[in-house]
């Protein structure tokens, strides 16, 4: 469980604060983030891990106020984070950084079989002898993700984790996190572009708005679309048509890089 109290947030002494005096409590489990961007929910996961601190009030992530997290290694222990468009270089193929992430963890018990089965869901077969640099980004996410479970936190942050994966690899990843968690009794909080996997893979969401304070309840209540169209005042079937078109961008975006490698 994680708690904002009073917290106020700006980027800069002349920015608009993305949160004034916000007071939320971010319950256990699957917890979903939607609303326009813009309207705090990549701060929100940055504060929540203690990647960013509050100007004022507290952040208590598992009980820990934040500012009196000091050391970068203690933090680590209690959230990883996935970071929206993550692109790093390494020397190490991606076999051998699964096998480092696993064994440089905070699991209680190494499982041998634990990074195959990984392999398996993530599709990462293929790449296992290659560099980060050197695989596509739908390829890099599902790296990313697989090392997020293989860190072995109580708390994962996830901003926008899948959306360069193919359709069917986003509910296979998604379902398989979802049962992990619940399994492991961790917490995971994500935004997502899509309405559908909000939908379909969340026991709570957090709704931001434009001009109000975020609000928090579990998903049934919350995912309808009187609700949903208030909070992006955009009829709700141009939300979905809106997907679409993301989706399909982002598709035509990772092939043309990958003919530019492959040409390269």
């Amino acid at each position: 469980m994680i708690e904002f109290k009073s917290v106020t947030f700006a980027y800069g002494e002349e920015e608009s604060p993305v949160f004034n005096g916000l007071d939320i409590t971010l319950p256990h489990g699957m917890v979903s983030l939607i609303g326009q961007n813009g309207t705090g929910k990549s701060t929100m996961l940055l504060l929540a891990g203690g990647r960013l601190l509050p100007g004022s009030g507290s952040v208590r992530l598992n009980g820990r106020d934040t500012k009196e997290i000091k050391d970068e290694a203690e933090r680590d222990r209690y959230a990883a984070f996935v970071y929206q468009n993550m692109e790093f270089e390494t020397k190490e193929n991606i076999g051998s950084l699964l096998e480092y992430v696993y064994k440089n963890g905070y699991h209680t018990s190494y499982h041998n079989g634990f990074i195959p089965e990984l392999i398996g869901v993530f599709e990462l077969g293929n790449i296992l002898k290659r560099r980060t640099q050197e695989i596509s980004k739908g390829e890099l996410q599902r790296v990313i993700l697989a090392f997020s479970l293989l860190y072995g936190t109580p708390v994962i942050m996830m901003d926008e984790p899948v959306f360069a994966l193919e359709e069917q690899q986003k509910h296979k990843a998604l379902e398989y996190i979802r049962t992990y968690a619940k399994q492991k009794e961790i917490s995971v909080y994500f935004s997502l572009h899509e309405l559908d996997l909000t939908h379909k893979y969340s026991d709570y969401m957090v709704l931001f708005y434009k001009d109000k304070p975020p609000v928090v309840d579990v998903t049934p209540v919350l995912f309808k679309p009187e609700i949903i169209e208030e909070a992006y005042q955009v009829p709700f079937h141009m939300l979905k048509d809106r997907e679409l078109l993301f989706r399909t961008a982002l598709v035509e975006l990772d092939k043309k890089r990958a003919q530019r490698e492959n040409s390269g």
